[in-house]
């Protein structure tokens, strides 16, 4: 499978890849992925703010505790994506922030409605990485792979790759013949996952696929 780190690709071995457990914990349509194996590792996405109740019943249901999960990475910032990352940093939770969703960041607290719910988020407290860092600092917290840029959806959106062949992928939308505009884009994207081993995708919304 190929790697990617410091702009250099590189081979692993599918035998030295840990593999872990992917558990959708997904409310109102969407999903939200706990990375895990003998302990939680990662939380890909979280829902609209004042939803906590929701992804504490979810994670309830499938035997996790909220207070476990150490970090949080969002896909892109979109409110039904990282709406209440503010409240769960605020209860300890870390966020990670690539480097190229920072001046996103602060428009996802989206519907009005909810802004009386909304918890901004804690710059100074995020955890700011860089793409080409990002396989370090994933191995660093337990989990193989690297985060790649994905626009296509939004200009800020990432997926999360690992070495395994699974692709966190958020709304990425699915490539289509005779693209137009940002969906040429997305192809793209498409294309750089595939040339980082990427096999099936876990979407924001919807069933999981295999890519190409």
């Amino acid at each position: 499978m190929q790697g990617q780190a410091s702009g250099l690709s590189f081979f692993v071995p599918r035998s030295a890849v840990n593999t872990v457990n992917i558990i959708n914990v997904g409310y109102t349509s969407t999903n939200y992925y706990v990375l895990a194996d003998k302990k939680p590792h990662l939380l890909v996405d979280v829902g609209f703010a004042g939803t906590l109740p929701k992804l504490q019943h979810e994670l309830k249901r499938m035997d996790i505790q909220l207070a476990h999960i150490p970090y949080l990475l969002a896909t892109h910032y979109h409110p039904d994506h990282a709406g209440l990352a503010g409240e769960l940093q605020k209860m300890g939770m870390k966020l990670i922030v690539v480097d190229i969703q920072q001046a996103a960041i602060d428009g996802v607290q989206g519907d009005p409605k909810l802004a009386k719910q909304y918890v901004g988020y804690d710059r100074k407290a995020a955890v700011v990485i860089n793409l080409e860092g990002s396989r370090k600092f994933l191995a660093g917290i337990g989990v193989q792979g690297q985060i790649i840029a994905t626009p296509g959806h939004s200009d800020d959106s990432v997926s999360l790759i690992l070495d395994t062949g699974e692709a966190f992928t958020g709304d990425l939308p699915r490539p289509l013949a005779g693209a137009e505009g940002s969906m040429i884009i997305a192809g793209e994207s498409w294309e750089a996952l595939v040339a980082q081993g990427a096999m099936v995708s876990y979407p924001g919304h919807g069933p999981t696929y295999k890519i190409g």
